[in-house]
């Protein structure tokens, strides 16, 4: 799996002894992420967490910049800590000390803090204990690394990154795409392939919904959204944005992009996307209740799977990834910001292009509406995350109804909850349809 980068966090206050190992480790596509103490390491672990392959640890070093000298405290506490975060998270990574070996009573220390849970492990992960006196030849570097390596072929994580390479290019630091969508996607398709190691199914907010706002920012950062897709706050419009990229033309805003093809079903449509990303992508849009959210808008309410939309949700999540392989490509090809706005192309419609460019949310919509006015009216249930909607209103969760179900609102109350602003009324009496 060459195309693989093995992520390895290296503490140790040595800055030297890491550098000299530098060399062999990209020439393996290892990259060694190194600091001079567990404080300073803490925030990469915490970041990194979900892409690191494995952990190096020398046996004295520094808990924080602060101290003077190395702590012999050091790696029991380190370690103490990383049990109880492969605990919590459901993962654990490969850990292997590498050390000098001189400090007082090195082997009686190590065999107590070394468990029999990572002894078992050896089989897999290789020894535990490295000595820099002798991994200074090329031979034992040759060790430690070919055990990393074998140990990363087989995680979940790598897997995943592996099979999905073509779109996690496009994602992560100092990429086209922000590394929180990279961080949100490595998440949601290690759910998908391992759920065994990945019992939590719940998110921070819509994931899909999320994703699709990173890629749309990158989009507009390379000119190829302009303000014209901008709400009257300044956010990004996802479902005018999503026309636009695929080449379509809005109802809304007066503008499509590039050239119009002549085929009926805008196959030879100049786009950023291919028009066959169109109809999927809508029903993206509306699987995560676009509606009440434009770009801009933080909602990083508990967003949890159940059962009976899993498959949907992990379907989408796998049509991201197409989406945004066609948009980094794109991007490669295309990467003049002055020549890809220039591809804003008005529409032959003048009445339309004289119409206010701000599209009305559903919860501007219904601010005006009374709550006997949604009696009687069928609405399809859109998941809002932990809960679902009928028209922009909350839906109780004691009525039964499933998601994309047609229900009628037969019964509303005002919504009196935190969240009241954005959803006024709250659906208690239904008929299924």
């Amino acid at each position: 799996m060459e195309e693989i980068i093995y992520k390895v966090l290296w503490i140790d206050d040595q800055p030297e002894i890491v550098q000299g190992y530098q060399l062999l480790a990209g020439l393996r596509n290892i990259q060694l992420i190194h600091f001079e103490n567990w404080k300073d390491a803490q925030p990469t672990l915490e970041r990194e967490f979900g892409e690191l392959t494995a952990i190096i640890l020398d046996a004295n070093c520094k808990l924080d910049a602060s101290q003077q000298a190395p702590s012999e405290r050091f790696l029991g506490n380190v370690l103490s800590s990383l049990m109880k975060m492969f605990g919590d998270r459901h993962r654990e990574i490969p850990w292997y000390i590498l050390s000098a070996g001189t400090m007082t009573n090195f082997d009686t220390i190590t065999n107590v803090l070394i468990s029999e849970d990572r002894r078992s492990r050896e089989a897999d992960w290789g020894e535990t204990v490295y000595y820099k006196d002798k991994i200074a030849s090329q031979k034992e570097q040759n060790a430690l690394f070919e055990n990393i390596i074998r140990t990363g072929n087989s995680q979940s994580n790598n897997i995943v990154l592996y099979r999905h390479r073509s779109a996690f290019e496009y994602m992560g630091q100092d990429a086209l795409i922000s590394d929180e969508a990279r961080k949100i996607m490595l998440k949601a398709l290690a759910v998908l392939y391992y759920p065994e190691e990945n019992l939590n199914y719940e998110f921070a907010g819509n994931p899909i919904r999320k994703v699709v706002e990173y890629m749309f920012k990158a989009a507009y950062k390379y000119g190829l959204l302009t303000d014209a897709f901008l709400d009257d706050k300044g956010f990004i419009i996802l479902w005018h944005s999503m026309e636009y990229l695929c080449g379509m033309e809005s109802k809304k805003i007066p503008y499509r992009f590039g050239k119009r093809g002549v085929k009926p079903d805008y196959s030879d449509n100049e786009s950023v996307l291919p028009s066959t990303c169109y109809n999927t992508f809508k029903g993206l849009l509306n699987y995560v209740n676009v509606d009440s959210h434009t770009l801009g808008e933080e909602d990083d309410s508990p967003y949890k799977i159940d059962a009976e939309s899993k498959d949907l949700f992990f379907a989408y999540v796998i049509f991201l990834c197409h989406v945004i392989t066609c948009f980094g490509k794109y991007v490669e090809r295309h990467p003049s910001i002055e020549e890809n706005k220039a591809k804003l192309t008005p529409t032959a419609d003048k009445k339309l292009a004289k119409e206010p460019q701000v599209t009305k949310t559903a919860v501007e919509f219904i601010k005006n509406e009374t709550a006997a006015s949604f009696i009687g009216k069928e609405f399809t249930a859109i998941n809002a995350g932990s809960f679902l909607t009928l028209g922009g209103c909350k839906v109780s969760k004691d009525l039964g109804v499933k998601m994309l179900q047609r229900a009628r609102i037969d019964e509303v109350i005002a919504n009196t909850a935190d969240d009241s602003k954005k959803y006024p009324f709250i659906v208690t009496k239904v008929s299924l349809l």
